[in-house]
């Protein structure tokens, strides 16, 4: 059964994040979320900033997310992706670990889906046109489901091609697990796998599992619990839940 939108629960959300970001609280409450990647050369304070700038994150809310999860924390990255600056700044730090970790054996392309992530791929092979070009590679996105598809143009992948695989963020780590096994599928060799955030809190295995045995690059691991329907806090209060796709700019 789908969620209803709750018109009046949304503006009430959207006015309260508009007073919260205009309120000296934000930097604080930001601040507690960020953990630093493990890869990345941007600080925690430009992290903050991209949060900030953007308004990208929602607190104190009930989000069901794509994977069928209910969060009181809530990141957008289409929000992020409204200030090309932003991106720019993402991608650079991103194409900078590319150079450092494959500068021996060059990447042959970066595997992502036609969704918010393609402007993230689009820049990284921008700032590395001159030094080590990138095919990018898109697979279907629906905006309704979130869902990625692995469908991709005959021979855009070929084998021993050396790919990675990219998304805007990650909470389970299915997603970019699934673009990864489009690459070997299609006998390509996934080297490695970015995104711009993590958001599975240490709760979900195949994450360790992935960084574990691949090359993985995040911006940052935002502290954002996520809870089966069954045992969500939010549910049992009766705070109205919203969906992932309705969420909005503000």
């Amino acid at each position: 059964m789908g969620i209803i939108l709750d018109e009046r629960a949304l503006a009430e959300l959207v006015q309260q994040q508009r007073e919260l970001y205009d309120g000296p609280a934000i930097d604080t409450r930001l601040e507690a979320i960020i953990r630093d990647g493990s890869q990345t050369k941007l600080t925690s304070w430009e992290v903050l900033r991209i949060l900030h700038t953007s308004r990208s994150v929602y607190f104190d809310t009930h989000v069901e997310v794509v994977s069928g999860h209910h969060t009181a924390t809530y990141l957008r990255f289409d929000s992020i992706v409204r200030f090309p600056h932003l991106i720019k700044l993402l991608a650079a730090d991103m194409a900078d670990w590319i150079r450092r970790a494959f500068h021996q054996m060059p990447l042959t392309g970066i595997l992502a889906t036609a969704s918010a992530a393609q402007s993230l791929a689009q820049g990284i092979a921008d700032e590395l046109r001159e030094t080590m070009p990138l095919r990018v590679i898109l697979t279907p996105y629906s905006c309704e489901t979130g869902r990625i598809g692995t469908d991709i143009a005959a021979g855009a992948v070929k084998a021993g091609d050396r790919f990675v695989a990219l998304n805007d963020v990650t909470t389970r780590g299915n997603c970019v697990g699934k673009l990864g096994k489009v690459v070997t599928d299609n006998g390509g060799l996934l080297v490695g796998m970015m995104v711009f955030a993590r958001r599975d809190s240490g709760q979900f295995p195949l994450m360790n599992d992935l960084i574990a045995q691949y090359p993985f690059y995040y911006t940052t691991d935002l502290d954002m619990p996520q809870w089966e329907p069954a045992q969500c806090p939010l549910c049992r209060t009766e705070k109205p839940l919203l969906s992932w796709r309705d969420m909005p700019e503000f």
